[in-house]
């Protein structure tokens, strides 16, 4: 898998120390110190990796085989977390591709096989800058944020430009699109998480929803060392992916999709806790 994940070093100190051994960290005009943070994500169904062109066996509760057709998602508000709980925030790169300083899109999708629908690159880490220290966790919001969710996709700066990943004007983006031909049903079992809900004012400026779906998830981990997990086959492990009882096909973050219940469960939606991401 192609990372094409532009990592940026910023903020470097006019006068560094040629004997310097720490190469991630520097120091800005104040004297404060920043040190380069690189979030590697790997996306996966139980133990076999998630790649468009292959069978994926044992998916959900009929033990389903599945092809990918496409999975992405976006995160933001990444903090990283010191040993006495305290939480400092990691300043997003924008690298023009994957990242536009507040919101980072993970792509684990390659346009191969029944991936036509996507594109060809691909993005497994997120990078930013955060202050110097010694960091025991990470928190992060699975979604884009509210001010930046119901905005014109069209002229939207990547990586929000995408149409593939925006539902409608009111509805806002796709935080999450993994969409899956499955034994039962190889014309698609989709799960699109996003906003439901919206109202907006006269004039369409969305002013709230009932549902704002953002999961929020936290992990103890050193990310220098450590990958964050994204667990499909969790996700779906109460999910029977190859029948669709009503409503969207798969889940579309409808309340009253029979299919919704037990996956906004697994995200933690429902008063539970989130299954779907872990560090290893």
């Amino acid at each position: 898998m192609r990372n094409l994940t532009l990592i940026a070093l910023i903020g470097l100190g006019a006068c560094a120390d040629k004997d310097a051994t720490d190469d991630s960290s520097h120091s800005d005009d104040s004297g404060a110190t920043e040190q380069d943070v690189a979030v590697t994500f790997a996306a996966r169904f139980g133990a076999t990796p998630a790649a468009c062109g292959q069978e994926i066996p044992g998916v959900g509760t009929t033990g389903s085989t599945i092809s990918l057709q496409d999975l992405r998602f976006y995160v933001h508000d990444l903090r990283l977390v010191d040993s006495a709980g305290a939480e400092v925030p990691v300043t997003l790169d924008d690298d023009d591709l994957w990242q536009n300083g507040t919101v980072a899109l993970l792509d684990f999708e390659d346009a191969t096989g029944l991936c036509g629908n996507g594109t060809s690159p691909t993005n497994d880490t997120v990078t930013g800058v955060a202050p110097a220290g010694d960091y025991t966790g990470l928190r992060f919001t699975l979604g884009v944020p509210f001010g930046l969710n119901h905005a014109d996709a069209a002229v939207a700066d990547t990586p929000l430009n995408l149409s593939t990943m925006f539902w409608s004007w009111q509805s806002g983006y796709k935080f999450l699109r993994m969409d899956l031909s499955t034994a039962g049903l190889p014309e698609g079992w989709f799960v699109h998480l996003g906003s439901t809900g919206c109202t907006a004012d006269p004039d369409g400026t969305v002013t709230d929803c009932t549902e704002p779906n953002r999961v929020e998830v936290a992990l103890d981990m050193d990310v220098d060392t450590q990958v964050v997990v994204a667990d499909f086959g969790a996700l779906l492990a109460g999910s029977d992916v190859d029948a669709d009882g009503g409503g969207a096909q798969g889940c579309m973050s409808g309340l009253s999709d029979p299919e919704c219940g037990p996956v906004l469960g697994a995200f933690g939606l429902s008063g539970g806790p989130q299954v779907l991401f872990s560090a290893e």
